[in-house]
């Protein structure tokens, strides 16, 4: 009798474990981070396709190094560029609805320059350069294809 009851003890502790595992499982699911990148339309030029999405879901790795580069950048002052971007990045946060980074880059020669909108409009951007193996790996992720 007491070994029967000890027995019902071990099951119910299994099952409230796995209940809170699953439970656990199901409500972290969703998506934390997420990177759109996208391109200005070829016949819309005031309308961006966000073609690429990744997110840490699926490419937990890919969103460690773009952050990763967002961290490294260093500042330029005084920039201003007048052509469009080839190619625009946003970091968010579904999980919270929030917009951690809105940018544009223009790759170079020596790298890429990014333009992180720092306000709500693009009126007010700040400029920062990256090298050029931060900016092949973007162009290889994004699978950039030069004009």
């Amino acid at each position: 009798m007491k070994s029967l009851k000890i027995v019902y003890v071990i099951i119910v502790v299994i099952i409230i474990f796995l209940s809170g595992y699953f439970l656990g499982n199901i409500k972290n699911s969703k998506v934390s981070r997420e990177i759109r990148i996208g391109y200005n339309h070829s016949d819309y030029p005031d309308r961006i396709d966000y073609q690429n999405v990744f997110t840490d879901g699926d490419s937990q790795e890919i969103i460690d190094n773009f952050l990763m580069i967002y961290l490294q950048k260093e500042k330029i002052e005084n920039l201003y560029l007048e052509q469009d971007p080839d190619i625009y990045i946003r970091v968010t946060s579904p999980k919270r609805s929030v917009e951690l980074i809105d940018s544009k880059v223009w790759f170079t020669k020596e790298g890429a320059i990014i333009g992180e909108r720092i306000a709500e409009g693009w009126e007010q951007t700040e400029y920062y350069r990256i090298d050029e193996d931060d900016a092949d790996y973007i162009k290889k992720t994004v699978q950039y294809k030069e004009d």
